[in-house]
Parts: C-alpha cells; structure tokens; sequence
C-alpha cells in the first residue's frame, strides 16, 4: 500500500558536521573502553591499502605524520579482514567511502591491537583516544573485519541537529508529559543522535532521573546534568545485566521519569516500551521505518508477535504513543561529507481522532494528518496542543 511514505517532503533544514563537539555535562561514571565475551579469530596484521590521494578531492592529507583517527570527521570506520582501514562520509571528501590516509596507519595499527587484545562480543563497545565506537565484528568469507559507527560525540544540543525549531520545541514539551517518543529511520539515519540529544536536554532542564537500557551502549553519558546537578542519568547494558527483562526489572528500582530503550527489534522490548509508555514514563526509542505509518506498522507487528492480537497491540499503542519522527540524512553537495537532516513529526498530543485511527488499524489515514502536521511546523507553529 502507498501509505508508507508520505506524499508531502519532509522539512529540511541546514547541514550539519558528522562530528560537531559542543559542551556536554561531566559524566561520573563513565563506560569500560570494552565489554569482553566471546572468543573470535582476530583480523590479519594491516597492510598498506590504496593510496588515499587518489580519492581526495577537497582535503589533502599527504602532509600527515603519526596522524590520529579522532582528528577525522567521519561517520563510520570499516577494519577490512585483511587490516586494511576505511572511512565513510569523511567531511572534506565527495567520495562516500576512502581508504584511510597513509598518515593516519599507525593509528589503525593501535586499533587493532587494541581490539584484539581482548575477547569480546559480536557487538560491543570501545573506545579509543577519547572517542566512543560502537563496533559490529563482520565474519566474512575472508575472515573477520569491524564495522565502527562513531557517534556524535559529546552528545550535540538538540538544536544543533537541525531539526525545525517547532518540532525541537515540541519535542522539550513532550518531555512534561508521558507516552511514547518514537524515532524512525534507516541504518545510520541519526536515530540515536536525535534520541541522546533530546533525553540530554530533558534530564539537564527538567532534571530527575533517565534511565537507558541498551545493548550495548552506544555512547558513555551516565552522569549528573543540570547546573544544579538536578538530574541524573544511568545506562544499564542488558547484555551484562542478564538480558533485557533483567535490565528493565533493575531500571524500575530506579523509578525513572524517563526511559531510553534504543533500538525496538524484539516482542520484549517493544512491549516494555508501550508498557512503560501507558504507566507514566517517558520512553524514547528508536525503529527500522522508511515513513511514520510504516514505523507505527512495524512496532504494532513486534508487539503483536508475542502476544499473538493485531488488536490489543493497536489498542494499546494507541494509548501510549506520544510522537512518532521519520527521519533521514541526506547528502550536502555544497559541502563535501556533510549531511542534511530531513524530518517530518506526527505528534498526538490530545487529538482522539489520530488515536482513534490507530486504534482501527486505519494508517494510510494518517497521510493527511501527517501533512497538517508539517505546514504547521514549517509555520513555525506546534503542530498540536499539549
């Protein structure tokens, strides 16, 4: 059916560095640099991959000594089976993908060494010079590789991301009330950057007590936020915790206001999600959804897989969503490696009437709401009342 994308664009607004580092509250207690597990077979010792300059076209890093990775904007470092290092979405480069420049080799030798110096999980956290990956180890036909999102880190202000004012601000108005906040979007869309940036700005303005529970963590921000260090936030791996029920069983003791749940892939976590939602919590979590019906659609399909009723996941969803965000990062081409935030937002505030199609399964009606929605953004307008 047609109703998974909306017929209207959604709004855009300016570019955005893949790296930006503004100021972010001290964190008391940050993450181990890795979470060991399970045995693997390590990667081959680097080699020396193509020359770099020959897929420069803005940036020259011939001068390069001792270089360090960390010193690169980029959104994605590949560790090839065979040691070689590549880059994806390099500000300065056209190219989505580079190799590693020659200056920057010794860096990716540390890496390794540093990554193979322990057993670890499939996935895991780590971090290196200060900055945070979250790692995915890739067993090919050729032996093992890592794929290593960087975040953004520390985390960005929500403004910063270029969200429309109207939507950021009624994102902030979102966080007095409960329900929950759903970001969609595909792989390396910036789900999680909006997720961080908008609980960041909660907890410091609103204070109280945040809870994540993920697996693994993707960014170190357990901490005290607030200049009068009025709230607090806690990340729980639900790995290490035992599994996510586990997790979330401890996360409760904490009685938060508000609950990070990171990726929505399994029955256990959607229901815990939507459960949370209907009890007084702010959740924010994020989904696999190429528009807002879709990702409505998907979840009501992961919570509906356990307990066996389309209708009492309709039902229930219906009560608990807050908002739903689609987003996507799209290519810049006045400057190179950069990318813009495109967004659209159905928020639900008081509107029965958008419950209600929820409720009825009725999502390819929701077209029209979507598109009010957005001419009173773009207005600069919220797009309900809350």
């Amino acid at each position: 059916m047609s109703f998974f994308k909306s017929s209207k664009p959604k709004v855009q607004f300016g570019s955005q560095p893949e790296n930006p580092l503004p100021p972010q509250p001290q964190a008391d207690s940050p993450l181990p640099s890795a979470v060991p597990q399970s045995q693997y077979q390590p990667v081959a010792q680097l080699v020396t991959p193509p020359t770099a300059q020959s897929v420069v076209e803005d940036v020259d890093h011939s001068h390069v000594v001792n270089g360090k990775i960390r010193d690169l904007s980029f959104s994605d470092l590949m560790l090839w089976p065979d040691g070689r290092g590549f880059l994806r979405h390099v500000v300065g480069y056209k190219q989505p993908i580079i190799a590693v420049p020659t200056g920057f080799h010794g860096d990716i030798v540390a890496i390794l060494k540093a990554i193979n110096s322990e057993a670890r999980d499939k996935e895991f956290f780590f971090r290196h010079d200060g900055v945070p990956y979250r790692v995915a180890r890739i067993d090919t036909i050729d032996g093992s590789g890592y794929f290593m999102r960087r975040p953004k880190y520390p985390v960005p202000p929500l403004n910063s991301l270029g969200l429309p004012p109207a939507m950021a601000e009624t994102l902030l108005k979102l966080g007095k009330t409960s329900g929950l906040v759903l970001i969609a979007g595909a792989t390396g869309s910036g789900k999680s950057t909006t997720m961080y940036s908008l609980l960041n700005q909660l907890v410091t303005i609103n204070g109280d007590i945040a809870v994540a529970v993920e697996d693994p963590p993707e960014i170190p921000v357990q901490g005290i936020y607030g200049d009068k260090g009025q709230g607090l936030w806690y990340q729980i791996d639900a790995h290490t915790a035992g599994g996510f029920e586990t997790a979330m069983i401890a996360a409760m003791r904490y009685n938060p206001r508000y609950i990070m749940l990171g990726e929505i892939r399994a029955p256990k976590v959607a229901n815990e999600a939507i459960r949370a939602a209907v009890n007084g919590h702010l959740v924010l979590a994020t989904i696999h959804g190429s528009s807002i019906p879709g990702a409505i659609m998907a979840l009501q399909q992961i919570a509906a897989a356990s307990s066996g009723s389309q209708e009492l996941a309709r039902s229930i969803l219906a009560d608990g969503l807050a908002a739903v965000i689609q987003q996507e990062l799209v290519s810049d081409p006045e400057n190179p490696g950069q990318r813009k935030l495109v967004a659209e937002m159905l928020c639900f505030g008081n509107e029965h009437g958008l419950r209600a199609k929820i409720r009825g399964g009725k999502l390819e009606h929701l077209s029209s709401d979507i598109e009010a929605q957005q001419m009173r953004i773009q207005r600069g307008q919220l797009p309900v009342d809350i």
